[in-house]
């Protein structure tokens, strides 16, 4: 008997053809640099002891913002940001430190702190609402969790840092009261007093000068103390809710059998 279909003749002696089975990959459970927090604060620091060592020559101001450009893109990628989110960042990233790089090279020493202090301040600015994000859908407290928290804190301090640089290069009068100009406070002068200001300590050896100045380091310091609350409440929630979640699964189990 010869069974005819679709034009084709197929006999049921002949071996059925199977179709070949298509395999698919498991997706990756744990993407590359996915919460990496402890290499984003490692290159936080090294950005830090940059702008120590370096200055602000315009080798120190270059490298500060190289370094805070992959510490973007590394917290970006951390986060586990979606992927048009990462391609944008991946194309403006090199773009704003190019035209950071060609203001320090060609434009005069004001406006190259300027810009390149600006653009230091978007960096930063990015990257803490992303590792927020995060954290916050971290189902259980960890080393990451710890590493992500400290890492937006410093991210803050940074970006109060260059708004103080900008409000001192922009004023013209400069930003600490005991700096007279012509002298000019460096970029550590910046760093400095913002994380004394935002950990309320406030050794009193460097203060700002004029009114937008003093009411900028006041809302830095209210920030930092509402950061401060902010994540504890977390860090407490998210370890409820593990231990709760815990309990559930030792009810559900039953006592041990004996």
């Amino acid at each position: 008997m010869v069974v005819r279909y679709s034009g084709a003749m197929v006999t049921p002696a002949s071996p059925t053809v199977q179709e070949p089975q298509r395999v698919e990959e498991a997706p990756d459970k744990h993407p590359r640099f996915a919460d990496s927090y402890g290499l984003v604060l490692v290159l936080l620091i090294l950005s830090f002891f940059a702008s120590a060592v370096a200055g602000d020559s315009h080798y120190g101001r270059l490298s500060t913002l190289v370094l805070l450009a992959a510490t973007t893109w590394l917290a970006l990628r951390a986060s586990q940001v979606e992927r048009r989110l990462l391609r944008w960042a991946e194309t403006l990233i090199p773009l704003a430190t190019l035209a950071a790089i060609v203001a320090s090279v060609l434009g005069s020493n004001d406006t190259a702190k300027i810009v390149t202090a600006s653009l230091t301040g978007l960096l930063v600015l990015v990257a803490p609402a992303a590792i927020i994000k995060r954290v916050a859908a971290h189902p259980v407290i960890n080393l990451n969790t710890f590493y992500g928290a400290v890492c937006v804190y410093l991210l803050i301090a940074m970006f109060f840092a260059s708004s103080y640089a900008v409000i001192g290069a922009a004023s013209g009068q400069g930003y600490f009261a005991q700096i007279q100009p012509p002298a000019k406070a460096s970029s550590v002068d910046y760093l400095y007093f913002s994380l004394t200001t935002i950990t309320t300590v406030g050794y009193g050896d460097l203060t700002a000068r004029g009114d937008v100045g003093r009411m900028t380091a006041v809302l830095e310091a209210i920030l930092g103390q509402l950061y401060l609350i902010t994540v504890v409440a977390l860090v407490v929630q998210n370890l409820g809710l593990a231990r709760k979640r815990k309990l559930l699964e030792d009810e559900e189990r039953g006592p041990p059998e004996a």
